[in-house]
């Protein structure tokens, strides 16, 4: 059973007996019911920043392009004795486009499989998302190793649990602009984003680090908001490269100490 007492609150772990009588910490993992301009969505994640999450996946997804769009973003916490979740209740300042409106149906439930069903053309996938600047960030290859550790730097749910995901975003100096760490890899990257939108940072210019695979759904979430270097520890898919090279993406896989694999280079990579 759960032992509150040994881990602090708002850690985003909870401590659990196991049955060889151990405790151990395991990431927590609850629903979070989203209401936007009156469509409702549901996610699990790990409870914590729930408003950067909010407005990350607003940007990530496309709804909204602008900080400046969202009015209000207010959590309410929810009842679980009364089998009521917390809910997440975003404003925005005017009414979405029929585009906007489109992937918010699409979406009832976030998840990988959102907003591109039957697509397979990136130019497709791509369609709407502003352009990235050509050639920028200029990025010193011994700085993606760098970046990577600090990653894991800002990764503490997964030092304590093994079972988070997390993504970064910093300058090419390797200054953090914004992190997350969540059970499900979409949310921590919104994480990420949502923090460092709030902060007001202009995010053409910056490198995301993932935690795990680049798969297409994070690098789409990259790009529209014109994120133009990607940074994986893991593999990218086959679309995530296509969808790069269309886009004129820096897409980097298999990044460890000291190597990794460029994919996409569009100029960027100098060392």
């Amino acid at each position: 059973m759960p032992d509150a007492a040994a881990v602090p609150p708002n850690t985003g772990a909870a401590a659990f007996l196991r049955s060889d009588g151990q405790h151990d910490l395991l990431v927590q993992e609850e629903p979070l019911l989203l209401w936007i301009h009156g469509q409702q969505l549901m996610t699990m994640r790990t409870p914590g920043r729930d408003e950067d999450l909010g407005l990350g996946f607003l940007l990530g997804e496309g709804i909204v392009r602008h900080t400046a769009e969202v009015l209000h973003i207010t959590l309410q916490k929810g009842d679980p004795k009364a089998q009521q979740v917390d809910e997440l209740r975003i404003t925005l300042a005017g009414t979405p486009d029929a585009a906007m409106r489109g992937r918010l149906a699409r979406t009832h439930e976030i998840r990988s499989s959102c907003g591109v069903c039957g697509l397979t053309d990136p130019q497709q996938i791509l369609e709407g998302t502003p352009p990235l600047l050509p050639g920028v960030p200029k990025l010193e290859r011994s700085m993606v190793a760098t970046l990577v550790e600090t990653l894991r730097q800002h990764q503490p749910l997964f030092a304590q649990t093994g079972g988070s995901h997390g993504a970064l975003l910093a300058a090419a100096d390797g200054s953090v602009l914004g992190h997350g760490e969540d059970v499900g890899r979409h949310n921590a990257l919104d994480k990420a984003i949502g923090m460092a939108s709030r902060a007001g940072h202009d995010l053409s210019h910056a490198i995301a680090v993932l935690s795990g695979r680049a798969g297409y759904d994070l690098v789409v979430k990259c790009l529209r908001v014109r994120v133009p270097v990607i940074i994986a520890v893991s593999a990218p898919s086959s679309l995530s490269f296509e969808l790069c090279s269309a886009a004129g993406a820096t897409l980097i896989g298999f990044a460890r100490k000291n190597q990794f694999t460029n994919y996409c280079d569009s100029g960027r990579m100098r060392g």
